[in-house]
């Protein structure tokens, strides 16, 4: 099995949307410095042995400046974001095409990580969401509740939708998905194990950076159900110290750079 990481470009955002606290004023300080981080937009790409070309989350829609709401745009600006950065592009640069992908896992339907689904319109491609995401953000969209976060582009009945269902799932030999809630109800993880390094755990937005799972900081706006993460927490904490795991976080441009320094791991 060989894994690679997929670069799906950068946004900047304020830091109290990842970190709880971040930037709050305080009676010591009445006027804190308002801080944006990068964010890094990170997906994976895997070929698996028996089950062909499997794809972790698929970035953004090509189209976002038309697709995205213009509040979301303003307040999660893109930075950095190209034809180099399209999946299609990426999946070419890792040495394979659209039409080579046999499975898709969605960690979650955010519009940053299920956009380019638009690439398998019309495809039987199974594309694997939990069922709490699945029905979470129909309903999402359905009702304009939680508008913009998902948007009705990619949440079409068409696509070949595989619901996952408990707490955890073995999709393929080696490829396991972990239900973390958090910051979505349905928030899917990822464990792929590698013959030849260590396995890696894929946290998608339960943590964005290092600082929420090293340092045990919770999302700060973003976060849905803080009792949930937690539970993620210690669910993930367990799995990578068992494992002994590589971890890649949601939006860690540093942790991205690290694991982009060899050409893929097997």
């Amino acid at each position: 099995m060989k894994l690679r990481l997929l670069d799906f470009g950068g946004i900047k955002a304020d830091q109290g949307w990842f970190l709880e606290g971040a930037g709050a004023a305080m009676n010591s300080a009445q006027a804190p410095e308002s801080i944006r981080r990068d964010v890094k937009m990170i997906g994976a790409v895997i070929e698996h042995p028996k089950s062909g070309v499997i794809l972790y989350d698929v970035g953004p829609a090509a189209n976002y400046k038309e697709l995205w709401p213009e509040p979301v745009q303003d307040v999660f600006s893109v930075t950095s974001y190209s034809n180099e950065n399209q999946l299609d592009k990426q999946l070419e640069k890792a040495g394979y095409a659209i039409k080579d992908v046999s499975a898709i896992i969605i960690s979650h339907m955010h519009l940053d990580h299920a956009g380019g689904l638009e690439h398998f319109r019309g495809t039987d491609v199974p594309i694997y969401v939990h069922e709490t995401e699945l029905k979470y953000a129909f309903y999402a969209v359905a009702t304009k509740q939680d508008f913009g976060a998902y948007i009705p582009h990619y949440i079409d009945p068409s696509f070949n939708w595989k619901a996952i269902h408990g707490q955890e799932a073995q999709l393929f030999d080696g490829i396991t998905v972990f239900l973390t809630t958090g910051h979505t109800p349905g928030l899917m993880a990822m464990k792929a194990d590698t013959k030849n390094s260590n396995p890696f755990i894929f946290t998608s937005d339960t943590f964005f950076f290092k600082e929420n799972y090293q340092e045990a900081k919770p999302p700060g706006w973003l976060i849905r159900d803080m009792s949930g993460w937690w539970e993620s927490l210690e669910k993930i904490q367990t799995l990578a110290t068992r494992s002994n795991a590589n971890i890649v976080f949601g939006h860690d441009y540093d942790v991205f750079a690290q694991y982009t320094k060899e050409k893929y791991y097997d």
